[in-house]
């Protein structure tokens, strides 16, 4: 088994190296801009010690492989740049781990400087020190000092606090109601910390400890297979566990369009609701104070001049404007109670239509039937909000103006591609005389509110309607960009 090891290296070198750059490939490419998790901001360190500590250990495959072709200098240098990958991989590991530490536990951010540091103490002793005790016969011993202290100083901390770290998000996780993902949080954690084992610990044999008891030739003959390997499976543990995590992320950009496209809603409907009330009410109210001026001065004209006739006349205007003032009033409280019983944003969309078809059921003496042939999932909730305010301002519209007995909704389709239609018994209208109505103010506003609300959707709305012959609305919505 050992000689296969053995001659099989060169594989488990790619393998292993292989394994790190693509952890560190998927997690760079993640998008977490608008996360709130400490783990977000400290991922590009662990990202840059998978593509970085992947580049450094293809040199121990390719550099054996150019020795023939280059000069003993140039092979030289390549192994020091290959010694220097190595040592700054581990730095991002070791600042990873320190980085998620000083968000989740609110420490100093002057503890950051200890792996900067660390890398440069490392580094300029691997500088300044090689001209003194480094020659042509000890180049590969001082190799491997400098790579054993790499690992002691950064992989071995690095990892450890590594698991730490990843061990104090459970908190976070579960304010934001990940539960599902603490498992993998921990089975992370604990490859992180194999790997300070595998990775930062057992090194090769040097003359002091601890290398003389924990050695990767010691390992090999104790076990029957290279550290690589063991680092290789930790490696891809923690690859897979650590790809899981960002799962996360998704969920968590989910829930952040979730509440994006319902505070636009919410936004939209504000604004509708103020171009109502300037379109409608307070045109109406200014309307009806220019009435009553008038009345004022046919009361206040002189006692010879006014007759029965005048106040019979500004009795009747009077009673116009308190008629008015009474609709306006109506208008009003139904504004209110549209605010203050918003759309359930937890329920499907079909459930809420329901919903509503059972209180307007319960609260008018008229059959409403409501068949339901939608397949799938609920459009986003911008869609089912303007959905369900149109169906509410149809359904309300046709139970106060068109005197039906029967009302049949029916809605069929997808969150693609999707169409209501609501269809009355009633006595239907003229739309072409619809502007022109003075007794129908409600009516008109709520048809001009629903074309609108139709439009911020990408759907269109279509009503057929004669007098005497009830009423038909077809709403027809289909995803954006979609085209038949």
């Amino acid at each position: 088994m050992q000689t296969f090891f053995e001659v099989n290296i060169a594989l488990i070198y790619f393998i292993y190296s292989l394994i790190f750059f693509l952890m560190g490939f998927a997690i760079f490419i993640k998008n977490r801009v608008h996360s709130q998790f400490h783990l977000a901001k400290s991922l590009k360190n662990l990202a840059l010690f998978g593509i970085v500590h992947g580049i450094s250990d293809l040199g121990l495959l390719f550099i054996p492989i150019q020795s023939s072709y280059l000069s003993e200098e140039w092979v030289s240098f390549l192994e020091s740049i290959q010694v220097v990958t190595n040592g700054l991989s581990f730095y991002f590991l070791l600042m990873f781990g320190v980085h998620l530490l000083v968000l989740t536990k609110s420490w100093s951010k002057r503890l950051l400087l200890i792996p900067v540091f660390l890398f440069s103490f490392w580094f300029a002793c691997f500088i300044l020190l090689q001209p003194l005790f480094v020659n042509e016969n000890n180049q590969e011993w001082w190799y491997a000092i400098s790579d054993i202290w790499a690992r002691y100083l950064m992989a071995f901390p690095g990892g450890i606090l590594a698991c730490w770290g990843l061990l104090s998000q459970k908190a976070q996780f579960k304010e934001h109601e990940m539960d599902s993902m603490i498992k993998t949080l921990q089975f992370a954690a604990l490859s992180m910390a194999l790997y300070a084992i595998a990775g930062g610990l057992i090194v090769q044999y040097a003359p002091m400890l601890p290398a003389i008891l924990f050695n990767s030739e010691r390992f090999f003959t104790t076990v029957g297979f290279p550290i690589e390997l063991l680092r290789g499976i930790t490696g891809l543990f923690m690859a897979i566990f650590m790809v899981r995590i960002l799962k996360v992320f998704d969920l968590e950009y989910q829930v952040y369009l979730y509440h994006a496209e319902k505070k636009h809603a919410l936004n939209e409907e504000r604004n509708r609701i103020a171009r109502d009330l300037h379109d409608g009410m307070i045109q109406s109210i200014y309307a009806l104070g220019l009435q009553l001026e008038g009345t004022r001065h046919l009361l206040n004209k002189d006692d010879k001049n006014t007759n029965d006739t005048m106040k019979e006349r500004a009795e009747k205007e009077i009673g116009h404007v308190t008629r008015r003032l009474n609709e306006i009033i109506k208008e009003i409280r139904g504004y209110i109670k549209e605010l203050k019983i918003p759309l359930n944003s937890s329920l499907a969309m079909t459930n809420e239509i329901q919903q509503l078809v059972n209180n307007l059921q319960m609260e008018n003496h008229v059959a409403l039937h409501f068949n339901n042939h939608f397949e799938g999932e609920s459009p986003s909730i911008s869609v089912s909000s303007q959905v369900y305010y149109i169906v509410k301002e149809a359904l309300v519209n046709i139970l106060k103006h068109a005197e039906a007995t029967d009302v049949n909704l029916m809605i069929k389709g997808n969150s693609r591609h999707f169409q209501i239609l609501i269809t009355d018994d009633g006595k239907g209208f003229d739309k072409s005389n619809l502007l022109r109505l003075n007794d129908t103010p409600l009516y008109h506003h709520g048809i001009k509110n629903m074309k609108y609300r139709a439009k911020m959707i990408n759907g269109s709305l279509e009503i057929i309607s004669e007098r005497n012959s009830g009423t038909m609305i077809k709403l027809t919505v289909k995803e954006r960009g979609k085209t038949n």
